[in-house]
């Protein structure tokens, strides 16, 4: 099944622990202006930076996560175009202040394809704007999630979700089990793949940028075991 399809029902539940405050508190300086949220994905942070007066555009593939986004921003009445797109095919109608990509939407491309895609990027921003993205660490992706097996059971979820480490990239594979009528349940199954990303190698394909890196869950200096990595990086 195509990756964030099942998942979009239950991707704001998986993701209550993540402090989009503190995380917000800590970009809002860099974000500024007019802005476009790369993997939207439900729209969470998209919506926080429009509340903060900035005129936003969120960019996903999943048709699923994008209904949701459009749905919560009309809860929280905030005029937001979402479109859906690959990012590699994505052309804004011109330059903006800002892009962010959060929650890992970096750790789904390939090693590869990172320095196109940066420099693509590179053209969406105004001198002097910011491009801020995180990435699980390497250290998160081969020593907590690759070939370990987590399960959860929420009331509006139960999942397991096993993983392999290979090749510098994680397999994963999410089993989600609904409830249906008499107690019975039905199994969907969802794959994943993220890749290893490197600071020294992400750093390389960020020639158009000058580049600061912290932790991304206390934003102090980066540490050995820094399970995600914060880039804010500004334009030449």
């Amino acid at each position: 099944m195509e990756a964030y399809t099942i998942l979009a029902k239950y991707y704001d539940t998986l993701m209550q622990d993540f402090d989009y405050k503190t995380y917000l508190d800590f970009i809002k300086n860099y974000t500024k202006g007019e802005g476009i949220d790369l993997c939207c994905g439900t729209g969470t942070m998209t919506i926080l930076l429009s509340k903060l007066g900035n005129k936003m555009l969120g960019v996903d593939l999943s048709s699923e996560m994008l209904n949701t986004a459009r749905n919560k921003a009309r809860e929280n009445f905030q005029n937001i175009i979402f479109i859906e797109s690959d990012i590699f095919e994505f052309e804004p109608p011109h330059k903006v202040d800002f892009v962010t990509c959060v929650c890992d939407g970096i750790n789904y491309l390939p090693q590869e394809e990172i320095t196109k895609l940066f420099e693509n990027i590179s053209r969406f921003i105004k001198k002097d704007g910011y491009f801020i993205f995180d990435v699980s660490s390497e250290y998160k992706l081969t020593n907590i999630l690759g070939n370990n097996v987590f399960c959860e059971d929420t009331e509006k979820a139960t999942y397991i979700w096993s993983n392999s480490l290979e090749d510098n990239k994680v397999i994963m594979q999410l089993s989600f089990f609904e409830k249906e009528k008499d107690d019975l349940y039905r199994r969907v199954e969802e794959d994943h793949t993220q890749y290893v990303q490197k600071q020294e190698d992400l750093l390389k394909a960020l020639s158009e940028f000058d580049v600061q890196v912290f932790d991304g869950q206390d934003f102090s200096e980066v540490k050995k075991d820094s399970r995600r990595l914060l880039f804010v990086c500004k334009r030449r």
